[in-house]
């Protein structure tokens, strides 16, 4: 496992993350019990992995129970642990009163009596006020820190205009996590996200690096359901380019792709079994593409 600096902390995080999105199992395979979930977490800190986040929104809390269960026990300063707030309590209205509830209700599900890193879920659901307005998500994160509740405050979503206009607002915000923007077939994040975190020392986390599944186990599927079809013919191209490089796997190629680029702070793995998470691992090994390889992808 090779490690990255995390923004602006002093923190050495690992390449790849574990995301709490599906570990307790996927919906078409139903809930899986804690214990199944648990020996997930527990490979990931054998192979490296220091860094676990989640949300209440993941399973309506049950990835936080997970983790609660998997970490018990194990010394907090061997990782580092974030979660969300939003969504949850429901009706989620960014107020302290909401963001409170739904910290709190965080902590107990986690067993903790305080996370490294609390994020605002999904920015765009809060907009510019319900981040910055009295009252709101941003003053009550800082009242977390200053009591020590958290050590730091990270920002997530899909707008990026807003979370890069966010972030050079102020300096609260130690990282972003943006999902379906950068990969191997849209890179969206590198022109418009990207440059406002450089310019900020902001960690760029990637979520769902391997689009929603399409570049991996999902491919089929989505294609069945004609998910993500402005994608398949990039796809095709894209694939092409790595099969003639000596890459068959689109999902070693899609998280080594990512982790060329030094301005990624970390990938995501959502995975759903120990299988799934050795796989992404793998690619953490320090073997980048060349720069010739890079440009032949993005001009697919």
């Amino acid at each position: 496992m090779q490690y990255r600096r995390f923004g602006k902390t002093d923190w050495q995080v690992s390449e790849i993350g574990l995301g709490g999105s599906w570990f307790y199992g996927r919906p078409e395979f139903g809930l899986q019990p804690v214990s199944y979930g648990t020996r997930v977490v527990e490979r990931a800190l054998e192979l490296g992995i220091n860094y676990f986040d989640t949300a209440p929104l993941y399973g309506k809390g049950r990835s936080e129970e997970v983790y609660g269960h998997a970490l018990k026990g194990v010394d907090p300063e061997k990782y580092f642990l974030a979660t969300k707030v939003g969504y949850f309590p429901e009706p989620f209205d960014y107020t302290r009163d909401t963001v409170l509830r739904g910290f709190e209700a965080s902590l107990k599900r986690l067993q903790r009596d305080r996370v490294d890193l609390v994020q605002i879920h999904e920015s765009e659901q809060a907009g510019w006020d319900g981040v910055f307005g009295k009252g709101r998500t941003l003053e009550t994160l800082r009242e977390l820190r200053e009591q020590g509740l958290t050590t730091h405050i990270g920002l997530t979503g899909s707008d990026l205009g807003l979370m890069a206009k966010i972030l050079r607002e102020c300096d609260d915000f130690v990282s972003v996590i943006t999902f379906l923007k950068y990969d191997l077939l849209v890179q969206d994040a590198k022109e418009e996200l990207m440059p406002a975190a450089v310019d900020t020392d902001t960690a760029v986390i990637l979520a769902s690096p391997l689009h929603g599944g399409l570049l991996g186990s999902k491919r089929d599927h989505w294609r069945e359901s004609g998910r993500f079809a402005d994608l398949y013919d990039k796809q095709e191209r894209v694939e092409a380019v790595l099969s003639r490089h000596g890459h068959e796997s689109t999902i070693d190629a899609g998280l080594r792709y990512l982790l060329t680029d030094p301005q990624v702070g970390m990938i995501l793995s959502g995975v759903a079994s120990v299988e799934e998470l050795e796989t992404s691992v793998a690619a953490a090994d320090g073997r980048h593409f060349s720069p010739e390889l890079i440009a032949e992808i993005e001009a697919a």
